[in-house]
């Protein structure tokens, strides 16, 4: 999810959070690292990674997180809010119908609700949600239609035309979402001739009394201010735990949730202490300034880790991954042509050799924009293209073709005027990022193209102004790909290099409305081998998701999907 998330729905990654656990496959195909993916501890999350690590915990206790990335929005519905970093801390506070478990199904909120939500009728598509009667949020005031009724309004592009939502599919084709039976009831149905398969992927609340606190939720107006006053620091929560104190850029401290409804929370005090420098991350978790990682890993830290005295380790890929993605707003960049010849230029493997291979063995490219290797309909149509294939004089042919020429070096657009470098975008502190883009620019210079290797502090700010030429990130993603829409399609919320095809468009739209998931995955499929052809995203592989704790904590378990390790907070504990 920028690794988004809106937890069951596409999220960005700062760091990699949401992964399929034993997912992926392949190999490296140069690297000889042969180390562990898991420590002895972790070895049963290699079979069992929805119960590894369980155990009886006593009541009381703290566990302090290493969080890489700074928070820029608490808002995780909103375009620049919805990130993996601060998914894993807004888990916590922020209820959800459905959430993604290790293995990658989806599991539904027994705390929240009183029974499984399931379609009652698909003309016109309707289904149902029954909140437990004692579902508070921490000001004690009741949990009802009335917090689903705000997601939608700010979500569904036509109540709040200036909210800035990461995805409005699905909520554009809700035509009502009722309450009933004191609005613990909630029925939500769809306009006439909608279908949206992925309807379990819908809805994160927030408190609707508190937005109606800040203007009128039946205007534009009076949504936009909620909107936007949900940026701010929650001084409300709906989970096991509250924000007792955040200090910007130090830490946020979450402390029990005394109105919280389910079984109470074993730890008393969960602290998410905010280190970029990743550099660090090693010598605070060895002093136990931390007991916790969720750490981008790289080849040091994974070594580092893996020879800590008692502390587990796991790594674990899966829907993660990470991606090069062209800006079609710059005038060069809008060139079809020079886009095809500079992702035939990339060559995949040596960035994968010479970054995440040399200590995760199963890293290998990636052909498909919406399905991982080992999902049911995965197709390879990346290769086809010879993209990220690192053929150089097939891209030099593709641009002469074009009417380009190469030379003294350096490439001559079709107006005789040479093309001027591209920014290179990527988080600052990623290692990994920052030499898969000094390895994209030793690759690129063969074919008369500079970049510019420029770090950003904010992925998401980057992202939704569109300041950037070339950016690497990752997306965090679900078995619900009906939600990629956004990615992909003309004005998607999360489209943020801008890319438009109508033929595209269509497919998306029909694969957002289609309920067989077969003939789901196969409209994504034709939407993708046409976006290949149109080279605005370039896959890259899957990424190893990476978590280490001190074995003292039980419960805690990595979970490579874009509800983060965080999904089971109220679980965790210290040994008994």
């Amino acid at each position: 999810m920028r690794t988004r998330t809106t937890r069951l729905r596409g999220l960005v990654a700062f760091a990699a959070v949401s992964v399929l656990a034993l997912s992926a496959c392949g190999t490296s195909g140069g690297s000889d690292n042969e180390g562990p993916e898991s420590s002895p501890g972790f070895a049963e999350c290699e079979q069992k990674p929805n119960d590894c690590n369980t155990g009886a915990v006593k009541d009381g206790g703290s566990l302090t997180i290493m969080s890489e990335k700074s928070i820029q929005d608490w808002n995780v519905i909103s375009a620049d809010g919805n990130t993996a970093d601060t998914t894993l801390i807004t888990n916590a506070l922020i209820p959800q119908p459905f959430f993604s478990k290790p293995n990658g199904d989806i599991g539904w909120n027994e705390n929240l609700l009183v029974e499984e939500p399931k379609l009652l009728k698909n003309d016109p598509q309707t289904w149902q949600y029954k909140i437990k009667p004692e579902a508070v949020w921490s000001d004690g005031t009741q949990i009802t239609a009335k917090d689903f009724q705000y997601h939608w309004k700010v979500a569904n592009g036509t109540d709040c035309p200036d909210c800035d939502p990461a995805s409005d599919t699905g909520y554009k084709s809700i035509e009502k979402i009722e309450g009933t039976d004191n609005d613990k009831t909630v029925t939500v149905t769809l306009k006439a001739g909608e279908l949206y398969s992925d309807w379990q992927s819908l809805f994160q609340l927030f408190p609707s009394h508190i937005a109606a606190q800040q203007g009128d939720l039946n205007t534009p107006a009076g949504l936009k201010k909620a909107f936007d006053f949900f940026r701010g620091t929650p001084t409300w929560s709906g989970g096991p735990f509250k924000i007792e104190k955040y200090e910007t850029d130090v830490s946020v401290v979450l402390v029990r949730n005394e109105k919280w409804y389910g079984k109470k929370a074993p730890l008393e005090k969960v602290t998410f202490r905010i280190i970029t420098d990743q550099a660090q991350h090693i010598p605070a978790l060895r002093n136990q300034e931390v007991q916790m990682l969720t750490s981008q890993p790289s080849p040091d830290l994974v070594q580092q880790v893996s020879s800590l005295p008692g502390v587990n380790f796991n790594l674990a890929a899966g829907q993660t991954w990470e991606h090069f993605d062209l800006n079609t707003t710059n005038k060069y960049l809008a060139d079809k042509e020079l886009r095809r010849a500079i992702f035939t230029a990339v060559n995949r493997q040596e960035i994968i050799d010479k970054t995440v291979g040399s200590f995760y063995k199963k890293a290998a490219p990636l052909n498909n924009h919406n399905l991982m290797p080992g999902n049911q309909g995965y197709k390879d149509y990346i290769t086809p293209t010879n993209q990220g294939a690192g053929k150089t004089e097939d891209a030099k042919k593709i641009l002469t073709d074009a009417g380009y020429k190469i030379e003294g070096g350096k490439l001559i657009g079709k107006d005789g005027a040479p093309v001027p470098p591209f920014r290179f975008k990527y988080t600052t502190g990623n290692t990994l990022r920052q030499q898969s883009g000094e390895l994209l620019q030793a690759q690129l210079k063969q074919i008369g193209i500079d970049i510019s290797i420029e770090p950003i502090t904010s992925l998401g700010g980057t992202l939704n102004n569109g300041d950037f030429d070339i950016i690497i990130y990752a997306w965090v993603g679900s078995q619900f790909i009906g939600d990629n829409v956004a990615l992909w399609r003309t004005g998607g919320g999360s489209n943020y290099g801008k890319y438009s095809n109508p033929e595209v468009d269509k497919l998306l739209d029909a694969a957002a409305r289609e309920l067989d998931k077969t003939k789901q995955r196969d409209l994504f499929n034709q939407a993708g081998e046409l976006m290949a052809k149109d080279a605005y995203v370039l896959p890259l592989f899957q990424k190893p998701a990476m978590i280490a704790v001190y074995s003292q904590f039980l419960n805690v378990r990595n979970n490579p999907n874009n509800s983060g390790t965080t999904y089971n907070i109220q679980e965790w504990g210290e040994k008994a």
